[in-house]
């Protein structure tokens, strides 16, 4: 556990007046492993927990650039835990569980809560834990552009390096780096999630159905990867004239301009199919249907594109890439002309040995072929 104090629950409600922690132990646990354990992944919840208990009783409270990356880490999850598990507790907190039966929970110097004013406390409780967890999942995110590399990693980043290496194993951070769409950055260019990452993470089902049995089936699966490869390079602006492009030359090459096309137009398609089928955000019923028509007929203006760009992409791909786009279903094969080129124009000469042909008497007869109709 990383909260196992009064004095740390404090931290995020000041105004608490809990004695003992003890009755709480059941709920933090569970926000622990149903709540922020999902988010972290299991190798960087159990090095953190590792962290805390070594630290305990000289951790700082202080979340600032001069605190240390697990002690950041830990306040932050910290603020996770502390909200959903009060959130949890406050049901079962307003009623006394006894010998006889079920009562309500009174004191004599506190006024007892209406249901409103019980409501309002879990509303507002679960509104933190997910801004907390948002949060936390930002800050992971540029920790993990921050890191650096095996190779350049130092003593004096050590611990910024292992939080990057230890959140990548995470499932989610896993399903996130093979997808079109690869951030609650990235999505909220295309349709609006109010910069939530937890709600991303919640989408991210769907859009893997979407990518794998829609899109993938239509364009070749390896070509997919190709470009999925490609963004998770290079950082895609959300269109073709859009500035502060990372990873890209300055001056995009032909190359550039034609992969970054591609992928801004499927990421349009993921978003549009996935309007016709979350149930995450709230879509209404005559949207889902446009939604579903939109994405299909833009499926079909994209296919009709690659296909016009066959000899673009090939060129771009290289001869050593462009097997992964002949293995694609919109590939059309060259169709081979073994007729034998007989003269110096390039046109193909049909004629015959046959002497009765090559009569070139002023009387010959003419035979011409009737057009085929």
């Amino acid at each position: 556990m990383i909260l196992t104090t009064i004095e740390e629950l404090r931290l995020c409600f000041p105004g608490h007046a809990i004695d003992h922690i003890e009755p709480y132990v059941g709920y933090i646990d569970n926000a622990e492993h149903e709540f922020l354990l999902p988010a972290l992944g299991q190798p960087l919840y159990d090095k953190l927990c590792k962290h805390y208990d070594a630290h305990r009783h000289e951790y700082s409270t202080i979340d600032d650039y001069n605190t240390g990356y697990y002690n950041r880490l830990l306040l932050m999850a910290q603020r996770c835990v502390a909200f959903d598990a009060i959130g949890r507790s406050l049901d079962f907190q307003a009623v006394s569980i006894n010998n006889a039966g079920l009562n309500y929970s009174a004191a004599d110097d506190y006024q007892k809560a209406d249901r409103d004013a019980k409501n309002d406390a879990k509303t507002a409780g679960t509104k933190e834990a997910h801004a907390s967890l948002n949060r936390l999942l930002y800050e992971l995110e540029s920790w993990v552009k921050l890191a650096p590399s095996p190779e350049e990693a130092s003593e004096d980043d050590a611990e910024l390096f292992e939080i990057a290496t230890l959140w990548k194993q995470s499932r989610y951070y896993y399903l996130a780096a093979q997808m079109l769409i690869p951030s609650a950055k990235t999505m909220q260019e295309y349709i609006n999630i109010y910069d939530s990452r937890e709600k991303f993470i919640q989408l991210l089902p769907d859009l893997r159905y979407i990518q794998e049995e829609l899109i993938a089936p239509a364009i070749g699966e390896d070509f997919l990867d190709y470009l999925v490869a490609y963004a998770l390079r290079t950082e895609i602006p959300a269109s073709s004239d859009a500035v502060g492009r990372a990873a890209v030359p300055q001056q995009p090459t032909a190359t550039s301009r034609l992969f970054d096309r591609l992928v801004h137009r499927l990421r349009k398609i993921d978003v549009t199919f996935l309007e016709g089928r979350t149930t995450v955000l709230k879509i209404d019923k005559e949207r889902k249907i446009h939604a579903r028509d939109e994405g299909v007929m833009l499926l079909g203006r994209l296919c009709d594109y690659i296909k016009a760009s066959q000899e673009a992409i090939l060129t771009a791909l290289g001869d050593d890439n462009r097997d992964i786009f002949e293995l694609s279903p919109l590939y059309q094969k060259p169709i081979p002309d073994d007729r034998e080129d007989t003269t110096d124009q390039g046109r193909v000469c049909h004629c015959t040995e046959d002497s009765e042909f090559r009569n070139n008497s002023r009387n010959a007869a003419m035979f011409v072929t009737a057009p085929l109709l």
